[in-house]
């Protein structure tokens, strides 16, 4: 991996977050903020717009060869073998009501033929003065207004049976027809609880809760959380197990308590089609 290349994004990632995380700040409990629903009912803001607008030509101008996929503004490919993928608002719904959950994503994909790799991400969370940030080999972190860097670490491993789960909302789960594995997850884990989109991420990558099952995931809604887990001493994959950002799905946990969300889940997709 070129390391100079990816230090050098590394350095841009994190200021570009930091700036648009106040950008949202500047809209944030707006009393005249407009929401808008897109074809597919999700909302979106002149926020969302904004704050996607200014993390693509800040990366665009200091990398211009470099591609960029964003939830609100599309795809430009490149040719650098560097792709950005940009949440500028992780939680609109919760954003657009006022609810501090939410966060600016970007991840950092190196392309080499068909191999994709997220190496670098960040999870920014302007409301809640924090981020959660990662590199390939370089560790994931934890920062919190005033106070020093922490390493992220997910929690020690435990059983499905005693542990806190995470997940964004039961609509979800109606939305993609796998009521079935929310059923199960009920059922089997300690504890489930609604944080909201990457808030519950940001949460389990820094130990605040044992892990996080979503069933229905963009590219974008996804796009720093493989590196920060596997950083963080975790795992992060599709229903599937497939690693990356591209399985619709997710799981994130420390490893074994991932496995027996994967088999848990495998055995509640079988039994729904038996």
């Amino acid at each position: 991996m070129d390391d100079t290349g990816l230090e050098r994004r590394v350095a841009a990632m994190r200021a570009v977050a930091e700036r648009a995380g106040r950008l949202t700040l500047t809209y944030f409990q707006h009393p005249a903020l407009a929401v808008e629903h897109k074809p597919d009912a999700s909302p979106v803001t002149e926020a969302d717009r904004a704050c996607e607008t200014l993390i693509r030509r800040t990366l665009g101008a200091e990398f211009p060869h470099d591609g960029l996929l964003g939830e609100e503004l599309g795809h430009v490919p490149g040719s650098s073998g560097w792709d950005w993928v940009i949440d500028p608002i992780d939680g609109t719904v919760s954003f657009a009501h006022g609810v501090p959950l939410y966060g600016v994503l970007i991840g950092l994909e190196r392309v080499e033929g068909d191999a994709r790799r997220v190496v670098a991400g960040t999870c920014e969370l302007p409301a809640m003065r924090e981020r959660v940030w990662a590199a390939h080999g370089r560790g994931a972190w934890w920062e919190r207004d005033g106070e020093p860097a922490a390493p992220a670490r997910v929690t020690a491993p435990k059983p499905l049976a005693q542990a806190l789960v995470g997940t964004t909302g039961i609509e979800y789960f109606r939305r993609a027809g796998t009521e079935h594995v929310l059923d199960a997850l009920h059922a089997r884990a300690g504890r489930v609880r609604g944080w909201s989109d990457c808030y519950a991420l940001a949460l389990a990558a820094t130990g605040r809760c044992d892990a996080v099952v979503e069933p229905w995931m963009n590219p974008w809604d996804a796009g720093p959380f493989p590196v920060i887990f596997e950083e963080a001493g975790g795992a992060f994959s599709a229903w599937d197990g497939t690693p990356g950002i591209h399985g619709r799905t997710a799981v994130a946990a420390h490893p074994a308590l991932h496995a027996e969300l994967l088999t848990m889940i495998a055995e509640a997709r079988r039994g729904a089609v038996s």
